[in-house]
C-alpha cells in the first residue's frame, strides 16, 4: 500500500512538473526578442497600411520606366506597285528607359487624374533590304520630354491591394538625336509626337511608403515619318511609334 501511493505521488507531481516546464518554456519563448518579432511580422500580414493614404486629394511621387520601342510602318504606293529598289522594310524594336515624377489628384473615391512630366530615351531601328540583295539598317536614337495626361479608374481597396486601369494621351517633344549627322541622306522622324496610352496596374500599400506597378501601351496618333527625297523615305507612307512599358511609381 506505501508503496503504491508514493507511485500515486511521484505521478502527480510529474504531471505537476512537465506542465509547469512547459508553462515555463511558453512563457520564455513568447517573451523573446525573436518571438516578438515573428508575432509582429505576422500581426503586419493583417494590419491595413496608411490607412489615411485617400483622405489627400492631392499626391506626389516619382517614377521608374523601361520599355520596348518600336516604329510601325505603311508603305508608299511606288512601293506597293514595284518601282522602287527597295524589297523590304522591317522596323526593328530595342529597349529603353524613362524618369519622371508623377502628380495625381483625385476627384472621386474611385477616379483620378495624372500628370507625369518625364524624359524617356529610344532607340529605333528600320532595316532595309534591296533587290540587290544588299541591306542597310537606319537607327534612329532619340531623347524626348513627354507630359503624359491620365485618368485612372480604381477599384475597391481590399487591405493593402488594389488595382486600376487608365487610359490618356501622351504628347512628346525631342530634345536631342542622331538625325543630324545623317543630313537627309538617311531615315529621319519628327521631333513632335503624340500617342494614345492605356493599361493597367497594382497599388500595394506598405507600412512607410506605396509601390505601383504599371503595364503601359503606347500608340502613336501621329505620322513621324519626315518626307526627304531618298531611297528610304521613299519607300514608305507613314511612320508611327509603338511602346510597351513597365512603370514602377513610388
Amino acid at each position: 500500500m506505501h508503496t503504491s501511493h508514493v507511485r500515486h505521488l511521484l505521478h502527480l507531481h510529474g504531471k505537476k512538473v512537465a506542465f509547469t516546464l512547459a508553462a515555463f518554456l511558453c512563457v520564455t519563448y513568447f517573451l523573446s526578442p525573436t518571438a516578438q518579432a515573428q508575432e509582429k511580422k505576422r500581426k503586419s500580414l493583417y494590419s491595413v497600411h496608411l490607412s489615411d493614404y485617400d483622405d489627400r486629394p492631392l499626391h506626389y511621387g516619382f517614377f521608374l520606366a523601361g520599355h520596348y520601342a518600336q516604329l510601325k510602318r505603311n508603305y508608299s504606293q511606288s512601293f506597293v506597285d514595284g518601282r522602287d529598289t527597295v524589297f523590304a522594310v522591317n522596323p526593328r524594336g530595342a529597349p529603353g528607359y524613362g524618369i519622371g515624377f508623377i502628380v495625381s489628384y483625385a476627384f472621386d473615391p474611385q477616379f483620378d487624374i495624372a500628370l507625369l512630366p518625364s524624359f524617356a530615351y529610344y532607340e529605333r531601328t528600320v532595316d532595309y533590304r534591296f533587290s540587290s540583295g544588299r541591306s542597310n539598317p537606319q537607327t534612329i536614337e532619340s531623347g524626348f520630354v513627354e507630359f503624359p495626361v491620365l485618368l485612372r479608374y480604381k477599384s475597391i481597396r481590399r487591405g493593402n491591394v488594389r488595382s486600376y486601369m487608365l487610359a490618356g494621351l501622351k504628347p512628346g517633344f525631342e530634345i536631342g538625336s542622331n538625325k543630324k549627322d545623317k543630313g537627309t541622306l538617311g531615315l529621319r522622324t519628327n521631333n513632335v509626337d503624340l500617342s494614345v496610352d492605356y493599361g493597367f496596374g497594382f497599388d500595394l500599400f506598405y507600412e512607410y511608403f506605396k509601390l505601383s506597378p504599371e503595364i503601359r501601351f503606347s500608340h502613336g496618333v501621329t505620322n513621324m515619318l519626315v518626307r526627304d527625297d531618298n531611297v528610304y523615305s521613299n519607300s514608305l507612307r507613314r511612320l508611327s511609334s509603338h511602346t510597351v512599358s513597365l512603370y514602377l511609381y513610388f
